[in-house]
């Protein structure tokens, strides 16, 4: 098959473009500045204090209250059908005649077959639940990511820094069965930790106390880790 002499044209002037850069010398990298700053911050610590985050998670704790209390009427009304299906084997003796003992088994199927309707009803109820909280979880936090990253950025451009490290950061180490801290040591000099948050809570309310808030979510005032969508 002939080519078009332009097609010949183009291909020829592709391989010589390709052999000309093939044999350029490469340009030398660029040196890295002996100037970069680095920075360091605890983006766990940042969201554990926000003072919004307490007020989402009060309202995902009490949305979960609700939701555990849905199941535990489920399970209460699944126990009474099981319940009431025993007693209508109780009544089954030998001295009841073929017409009793045969309402009593149509009493009992529909019992059995009532309890099984609801049991599938309480499985796909919690499952489309777990669902929906999962996903309104994730969104709530990621929104409480975003503001946390967005002062991050503010502070970072304030002091000038180049780069800024998480000291919270770990690197899973399923052989040992923790996680290590991906930078094992950081200057203190240089975290900006303390800066961000107060910016971050310079909206809380008038004597908001991070750690009592802790205390009043989870007890022993551990918070959770942010948890991966």
């Amino acid at each position: 098959m002939k080519f078009p002499i332009i097609t010949t044209a183009i291909v020829a002037l592709c391989a010589f473009t390709l052999s000309a850069e093939a044999q350029a010398p490469a340009a030398p990298a660029a040196a890295p500045s002996s100037n970069l700053k680095v920075a360091t911050v605890n983006v766990k610590e940042l969201y554990t204090l926000f003072y919004k985050r307490f007020d989402t998670e009060s309202v995902l704790q009490k949305q979960l209250a609700e939701i555990k209390k849905d199941i535990a009427t489920r399970e209460d009304r699944l126990r009474e059908l099981q319940d009431e299906a025993k007693k209508i084997l109780d009544k089954n003796d030998g001295s009841l005649s073929d017409t009793a003992r045969q309402k009593l088994q149509t009493e009992f199927n529909a019992k059995q077959n009532e309890f099984r309707a609801r049991e599938q009803e309480l499985k796909d109820f919690v499952q489309r639940r777990n669902v929906a909280f999962r996903e309104l979880r994730n969104r709530e936090m990621r929104l409480l990511m975003e503001e946390v990253q967005t002062a991050i950025n503010t502070v970072a451009e304030k002091v000038g820094a180049d780069l800024v490290l998480d000291s919270g950061a770990l690197s899973p180490q399923p052989e040992i069965g923790i996680g290590t801290p991906v930078y094992p040591y950081m200057k203190k000099t240089f975290d900006i930790t303390p800066e961000v948050l107060k910016q971050l809570n310079a909206g809380a309310p008038a004597g908001f106390d991070p750690q009592a808030e802790l205390k009043r979510l989870y007890g022993d005032g551990t918070a959770p880790a942010p948890a991966a969508e």
